[in-house]
């Protein structure tokens, strides 16, 4: 077993994933916990539900929507990402994922929070993430963000993930990409500025915040799903 339940000294009850530090979810009764760490188990296993997409240097990823059981995923995964990469994606510093942010992270509605992962599908491991949050109060915008562990940079993952992400968008009414990013993030800043015209709204130091109108032509997914099942579709 990869996740196992243990008291928490506050009160309730942690899931653990064996080797990691952090938890990835409290719960109020030990039930509640072993359901958990059971469904957890099944997330792991499965390798379902999912796009084969070929990468630039011919190794392959599957591509799914993120699940609420993939919090081990996110939690392995982070020791994966260099101190480097953990700044480029959240511009400062930081210890391992909290419960809240697994959580986060991890369950979503699909419509105001989409999130895309690949999995290397020979080990199941998670190896990257695009993932975009509407703008309460401008629901065609939404900040956009992606993320992959520094073994699989370098790929072409990132762009093939943001433009799944895109579909998503549009699918759900969303025109614009805004991100807040370092200006020294030049392949970060060439993925977007492959959607459209990249506008910097503003500078803060180091960091700038852009905005991405996103193209009008991508095809829905439901389109490039029956495309596929007809044998016409070429993954980019």
């Amino acid at each position: 077993m990869h996740c196992y339940v243990e008291p928490s000294p506050a009160g309730g009850y942690f899931v653990r994933l064996r080797g990691e530090a952090a938890p990835l979810s409290r719960h109020d009764t030990e039930e509640e916990a072993q359901a958990a760490a059971a469904a957890y188990e099944r997330g792991l296993q499965r390798r379902d539900n999912g796009e084969f997409v070929l990468l630039d240097d011919g190794s392959e990823v599957l591509v799914r929507a993120i699940r609420p059981e993939d919090k081990p995923l996110f939690a392995a995964g982070w020791s994966h990402l260099s101190d480097a990469s953990v700044y480029k994606r959240f511009l400062t510093s930081r210890d391992a994922l909290t419960v809240d942010e697994l959580a986060f992270f991890t369950e979503i509605d699909h419509v105001d929070h989409e999130a895309i992962g690949a999995l290397d599908p020979a080990t199941g491991e998670g190896v990257g993430v695009a993932r975009y949050v509407r703008d309460v109060q401008r629901p065609h915008v939404a900040e956009a963000a992606i993320v992959v562990v520094d073994a699989w940079q370098g790929r072409g993952l990132g762009g093939k993930l943001l433009r799944r992400l895109c579909v998503r968008a549009a699918e759900n009414r969303i025109r614009v990409f805004t991100a807040a990013l370092l200006a020294t993030n030049e392949a970060m800043l060439a993925l977007f500025a492959r959607l459209g015209e990249v506008v910097v709204t503003r500078r803060d130091g180091p960091t700038i915040e852009i905005d991405v109108e996103l193209p009008v032509e991508l095809p829905t997914l439901e389109h490039t799903l029956r495309e596929a099942a007809a044998g016409r579709v070429r993954k980019r």
